[in-house]
């Protein structure tokens, strides 16, 4: 098996590629500040002190809607298999808010074979506007046109901003809209069909899952998708940020990938300075 490495060094992000051969792929790539290099970003989103923000940073109540994807697409079905890739991400954000009395909006991981468009401000994330998507989704508002069952949940979105599985943050003493530092783990298996996500506000991963659910993602997956991060705000001053983000993909089974987390205390934001350590090597598939 040939393998063909490419590494990118830009001056504040570290990424890898490796493609074991055009037909068997896996990704695998990891920062701790940002660039525009490695960063497509859509609408409303910008760089702002070493953090992608995905809404506008603004005191006066707007509505808002951004995007940040990784610059390159990523395979998640290869002819003749009938599994589509595993993938594992682990990331830490916050949501703050101007105006505390303004609430609204939220953000989401996702999934989506489009990386030029995005969908509506509002309560829709800004999900949608460029064919179907997988998104887990961290919501702060409880819109009722949505059947949200809270503003303070985690969601499943398949082609649609109503969730097809929700987990309440409340159960695991998680706060999205408290402005500390969150940490989300979402993990899935090719082969099982099993989807994993968890959220604490420590750097260790938690015993249980805050939702998990079968998820047959052969319906909503395109052979390259692009991955990365959308939100959006309704009428209000909530800002989403971006802090550290680890992915892997790999058509090997998931419990190879499990990226870990910042080798520092996330809990203390002056320590994000350090140099991270890099996440576990991908294995390919034979």
């Amino acid at each position: 098996m040939s393998l063909l490495c490419f590494t990118f060094v830009p001056s504040m992000l570290l990424s890898i590629f490796c493609f074991f051969n055009s037909v068997t792929a896996a990704t695998e790539f990891d920062f701790g500040t940002l660039t525009l290099g490695s960063l497509k970003l859509l609408g409303d989103a910008h760089l702002n002190n070493n953090t992608v923000s995905l809404t506008r940073d603004l005191a006066v109540p707007t509505s808002s809607a951004g995007r940040a994807l990784y610059s390159r697409p990523v395979r998640f079905r290869q002819p003749g298999n009938r599994f589509s890739a595993s993938f594992t991400t682990f990331f830490s954000f916050s949501v703050t808010n101007l105006n505390p009395s303004s609430i609204g909006g939220g953000l989401a991981f996702v999934l989506s074979p489009d990386d030029d468009t995005i969908g509506d401000a509002g309560g829709f994330l800004g999900l949608g506007g460029g064919g179907g998507f997988i998104a887990v989704e961290f919501d702060t508002l409880m819109d009722v046109e949505f059947k949200d069952i809270n503003g303070n949940h985690v969601g499943v979105d398949l082609n649609s901003v109503v969730s097809s599985e929700v987990g309440d943050l409340a159960n695991v003493g998680v706060d999205l809209k408290s402005g500390d530092l969150i940490n989300a783990w979402i993990e899935f298996d090719g082969s099982s069909k099993g989807l994993s996500v968890w959220v604490s506000y420590s750097n260790l991963k938690p015993k249980d899952p805050v939702l998990t659910m079968n998820l047959d993602v052969d319906k909503y997956l395109n052979d390259f998708m692009y991955v990365g991060f959308s939100a959006s705000t309704q009428g209000s001053t909530e800002i989403h940020r971006i802090e550290w983000w680890s992915f892997g993909s790999s058509f090997a089974a998931a419990a190879a990938l499990s990226p870990p987390p910042p080798a520092v205390s996330l809990m203390n934001p002056t320590e994000n300075s350090v140099n991270f350590a890099p996440p576990a090597s991908l294995a390919p598939s034979h």
